[in-house]
């Protein structure tokens, strides 16, 4: 959710005030669609400053990682707010994008990290003695923080919470045979394996 303040906006000619509202409330519809799956509220804050050459103005855009800056001066208000959001436009998308692969990044990692070599050690003990039940309910941890990972990223894709759970589930189902089968291949080698799983929850992530 997008959220915004004016500073000293009463400095503004009362006259002109609802036109430059208006047209503030216009322009940022652009990020409330842009920000409609983000995980937190983004706030903008605009500081007018009424100058004898004309206008400046400071612009601040907080998000989940970083805040950013912005300001332009000049004679006319609206053309000054222009350039200001136009250079928002840019610079927003590109935050935005940084923050989703050191998401992905970071996703990736944890995944990894779920699966402890004990219980890798586990998981080669029970696939020996041939005991499938007691295989599966030890991934069964790793699984369910996967089948989040997934639902969170189906919705930040823009599916629905029950459309994005109906999916994860469903790829679950084909990503845990697919995983069964590479331990067996892989077994005694954990980091490749947890590579493996990362590499077919993406695979099917991607070719949905």
């Amino acid at each position: 959710m997008v959220k915004f303040h004016l500073v000293n906006f009463e400095t503004i000619d009362p006259k002109k005030q609802e036109q430059i509202k208006q047209y503030i409330d216009q322009k940022i519809q652009y990020f409330n669609e842009l920000f409609k799956r983000y995980p937190t509220d983004v706030t903008f804050e605009f500081k007018f400053q009424k100058k004898s050459s004309g206008w400046k103005i400071d612009a601040i855009v907080e998000m989940q990682s970083s805040t950013l800056f912005f300001e332009e001066s000049g004679k006319d208000i609206k053309k000054v707010l222009s350039t200001i959001f136009n250079k928002m436009k840019n610079q927003v998308k590109k935050q935005k994008a940084i923050e989703r692969k050191d998401y992905e990044y970071k996703r990736a990692k944890y995944r990894k990290k779920k699966l402890t070599q004990k219980m890798f050690e586990l998981l080669i003990e029970y696939h020996d003695k041939g005991d499938k039940e007691q295989f599966n309910n030890l991934l069964k941890d790793v699984y369910d923080d996967l089948q989040l990972d997934l639902k969170e990223n189906f919705m930040a894709k823009g599916k629905s919470q029950e459309e994005a759970e109906k999916i994860s589930r469903e790829l679950m189902e084909k990503i845990k045979e697919e995983v069964y089968q590479t331990f067996t291949a892989k077994k005694e080698q954990r980091e490749e394996f947890l590579d493996s799983i990362s590499d077919i929850s993406h695979y099917y992530e991607e070719n949905y």
